[in-house]
């Protein structure tokens, strides 16, 4: 009875140890969703030369990306940026003329690194973020590098 008191209590503390490992904490817009007038969508895998940009201008659409970030589980915890890593980035433009950006660099299969300069911040996620890109149906056309969110 005393071994299987000792071996419940030491898995209670092997959990609670591994639930603690990065503070959870979500994104929580300065907007409303009714206040997106179009967001968006660039993505290059290895080299920014290579982006291509997609603008979402449906309601239904916008409320989807809204909502999927806003729901999305971040931890506040370092990865390091690989190189060559798959980039999908985020431009919500604003019906007051301002912006909201944010940039997702794959890590691998379903985990990367979501970042902000105008929320000021930067998360590790294990959502595949970049899966978007491909699930929105709309046309892809290059840009430049300059156009693309920082």
């Amino acid at each position: 009875m005393k071994k299987a008191i000792g071996l419940i209590a030491l898995l209670i503390l092997i959990m609670g140890l591994v639930g603690c490992n990065g503070e959870t904490v979500n994104i929580d817009f300065p907007f409303e969703v009714g206040d997106v007038e179009n967001i968006e969508m660039y993505h290059y895998a290895g080299v920014p030369v290579s982006a291509e940009k997609k603008v979402v201008v449906a309601e239904s659409d916008i409320t989807g990306l809204y909502d999927m970030f806003e729901d999305l589980s971040l931890k506040d915890k370092q990865v390091e940026e690989t190189t060559g890593a798959d980039v999908t980035s985020f431009r919500f433009n604003l019906s007051d003329g301002t912006n909201y950006e944010l940039i997702y660099v794959s890590n691998g299969v379903k985990s990367g690194k979501l970042k902000s300069s105008t929320g000021n911040f930067e998360y590790f996620t294990s959502s595949d973020i970049g899966s978007y890109w491909s699930n929105i149906d709309l046309e892809a056309v290059p840009v430049e590098e300059s156009e693309l969110p920082k």
